[in-house]
């Protein structure tokens, strides 16, 4: 059923899009190649429809100048029309031949075009983008959304929390480690609480004392990125993942399996690379956006408004990897989570604890030896 109505939504975006773009755009082909890395990645369901009718447009404008410049523009729908539907069937099975096929007829439709320069049949250009742009910005937002929501997993398989039938949920933190770190885990020793620390490799280099430091009182660490910045998730290779189990490996002999990404930006790359090393992409289910307030009792009150069983619990413990950071509000507003949960009968635990899963690999895995032991400050 899902297959036949975005089979159905592809044919009328590729009509209107023919009629409009008998020339054909270079926007056609960018939009098709964007809908079928979506639908490659996106799960079935209504979303599958939008991609489709983008997916669709685009090989209406790239197919129209091959009828059109023999044949006029009536049969620039029907060849426009006809590639939609082949496209589309093709794409859903495979979204790589279905972009083999297109990218083909794209380069059949660039010499095709070249007989409509001065013909009655050339689009202008407003009509172009009135057809073009917009399906560019919906594959755009597409990808954006898949890279930037936690709630979503088109990219890959993320996880986002635990059993939602066990009263149990796992405190998370971001960006250390740092002096105030440690503050954050005296408050959680003083409850009997284990916590998870997601860090910054280049914090750990900077400071692993601290990083050995939480490992000795018995919480989880789990890898973060090296830089913590806003670009290098777009690299495909994505080297922070080992550049930080290195660091964290050297530090702590410890060879995380959980895995974080900055912002929680990712592309399917990035998955790629961490399913590949036998890690988890990890986000989370509950989040007071911390880093925006000053209001302990604020932070404490959102995250409480949202908890529940199997939550992941998203907090900040420094900035970016930054040591000085001010994290007092985090601080004043823990003990009142704490206490929240415990009223409500919800156990805070480590997060390897929470999902029924190894929170590190083997020693090898970062290069460590059997037995190794983390390197001490000189």
């Amino acid at each position: 059923m899902i297959a036949v109505v975005g089979l159905l939504v592809a044919v009328a975006a590729a009509t209107v899009a023919g009629r409009l773009c008998p020339q054909g755009s270079a926007l056609g082909t960018v939009a098709v190649a964007g809908a079928c890395l979506a639908l490659s990645v996106v799960p079935p369901g209504v979303i599958t429809w939008v991609i489709a009718g983008a997916l669709g447009g685009g090989a209406g404008v790239v197919a129209s100048p091959l009828a059109a410049a023999r044949l006029g523009r009536r049969w620039a729908v029907v060849a426009a029309v006809g590639l939609a539907g082949v496209v589309v069937a093709v794409a859903i099975v495979d979204p790589a031949i279905g972009l083999a096929v297109v990218v083909t007829v794209a380069a059949a439709a660039a010499l095709a075009g070249r007989r409509l320069r001065s013909s009655r049949l050339r689009a202008p250009v407003r009509a172009r983008l009135a057809v073009g742009a917009p399906l560019v910005l919906t594959v755009g937002l597409l990808v954006w959304v898949g890279a930037n929501d936690p709630s979503v997993d088109w990219f890959g398989p993320v996880v986002r929390h635990g059993d939602r039938t066990v009263d149990q949920v796992a405190l998370t933190f971001d960006d250390g480690p740092a002096e105030s770190s440690l503050a954050v885990a005296e408050v959680l020793d003083t409850a009997g609480v284990a916590g998870t620390f997601f860090v910054v490799g280049k914090a750990v280099d900077a400071r692993p004392e601290l990083a050995r430091a939480l490992v000795a009182r018995g919480h989880l660490l789990a890898n973060h990125s090296y830089h913590h910045d806003y670009w290098r998730w777009l690299d495909p290779r994505y080297p922070e993942l080992d550049r930080t189990q290195a660091s964290i490996a050297r530090a702590t002999g410890v060879c995380p399996s959980f895995f974080r990404p900055p912002h929680g930006q990712r592309t399917p790359f990035m998955n790629g690379v961490v399913a590949g090393r036998d890690m988890e992409t990890i986000l989370w289910d509950v989040s007071a956006a911390d880093w925006t307030s000053i209001d302990g009792a604020d932070i404490a009150r959102r995250v409480l408004a949202q908890v529940r069983p199997g939550s992941v619990i998203l907090l900040h413990d420094a900035i970016d990897g930054r040591p000085d950071a001010d994290r007092s509000a985090v601080l004043d507003a823990l003990p009142r989570i704490l206490t929240g949960l415990r009223e409500r009968g919800i156990e805070p635990v480590r997060l390897d604890r929470l999902l029924g899963r190894a929170g590190t690999l083997a020693p090898a895995a970062c290069g460590l030896s059997a037995g190794a032991t983390p390197a001490r400050d000189a």
